[in-house]
């Protein structure tokens, strides 16, 4: 890790900040407006994609995607089969309307691209449009994103506005802070967080083209710098994210790693999630370690995490630190 000195004195305080709101401690989310009627839009502010990508009115044409078919359950009053009531709606919002902005543009010659965030899964075709990423209105630029038929998995936001940038440059113009600088709006492509959790006093925010120095120990001279990677997981097919280099863990002074094995491995920098994770190889040995001493701890439920139900004093008695 290397120390940034000096940091130039223009990153202080410039640009402009987008408030976001983290209400239930799984992201953190924004409002911008998008199309010819600027119709506002919630987005997750997400530093681990690529990519803009809103619910639209594409999500009502039955040529695009699939409806996921109801699995009927029974209902042991009635002794029938009734609907599961689990919502089956290829979108749950259509926020952006393509037919009734006038500035719409379809890109023609773009293929319909798919994108896989492990807990969401989104499909959409191009368009341009203007899109504003502040309520007074004034850092607008005509942006091409993914305007979404199938929606699954982004629970009661709109969609996801990806900050990392892509790795073809011939894409980057679907990076929107790349856009914004490359428009004049502001003069570094940057974009830094101030963040706050759930029921926090504090506003959360978003500052494009700068940073805050007080929100740094020592100011901007207080600043440092870490490589990072363009990292592309194996199980998504067109998302990019920002890592950092995640170095060997240990369990109670036992490396998690088996000899001959990577001790190496990327680290995902991700404002849209709230956790964090290991590599699977490492997430199974330490299972076992917390499985001997939590006999009742239960891994099987949901593959990415153990839970048991004891009171949270008590188990962290039994456990060894990471």
């Amino acid at each position: 890790m290397d120390r940034v000195l000096p940091v130039s004195a223009e990153l202080s305080g410039a640009g402009f900040k987008v408030p976001l709101k983290n209400e239930d401690g799984d992201g953190y989310v924004g409002t911008i407006y998008v199309g010819s009627e600027e119709k506002p839009v919630n987005v997750l502010f997400d530093t681990g994609s690529d990519f803009l990508a809103i619910t639209s009115d594409l999500c009502s044409d039955p040529k695009l995607g699939k409806t996921e078919e109801d699995v009927p359950v029974f209902n042991s009053t009635s002794l029938t089969y009734v609907h599961s009531g689990k919502d089956h709606r290829k979108c749950k919002s259509q926020a952006y309307q393509t037919k009734s902005s006038s500035s719409a543009k379809a890109i023609p010659s773009a293929d319909d691209e798919k994108l896989d965030y492990g807990s969401a899964k989104l499909q959409g075709k191009l368009f341009q449009d203007s899109t504003c990423i502040d309520a007074n209105r004034t850092s607008c630029t005509n942006f091409e994103f993914l305007a979404l038929y199938q929606a699954e998995g982004l629970d009661d936001t709109d969609g996801i506005l990806g900050l990392a940038v892509h790795p073809d440059k011939k894409r980057r113009n679907l990076n929107y802070v790349w856009q914004l600088k490359n428009q004049g709006i502001i003069d570094k492509a940057l974009v830094s967080f101030s963040v706050s959790g759930p029921g926090s006093d504090e506003e959360s925010y978003a500052q494009f083209g700068g940073i805050n120095p007080d929100q740094i120990v020592g100011g901007v001279n207080g600043l440092t710098k870490m490589k990072t990677m363009a990292y592309r997981p194996d199980w998504t097919e067109s998302v990019k994210q920002w890592a950092l280099e995640g170095q060997s863990l240990a369990y109670a002074g036992e490396e998690c790693q088996q000899v001959g094995q990577e001790k190496k491995f990327p680290a995902i920098i991700d404002t849209g999630s709230s956790a964090i994770g290991v590599p699977d190889k490492v997430f199974g040995f330490l299972k076992e370690k917390w499985h001997d001493q939590v006999p009742k701890l239960n891994c099987i439920d949901d593959d990415n995490f153990c839970q048991v139900m004891e009171k949270c004093d008590s188990v962290e008695k039994k456990l060894k630190p990471v």
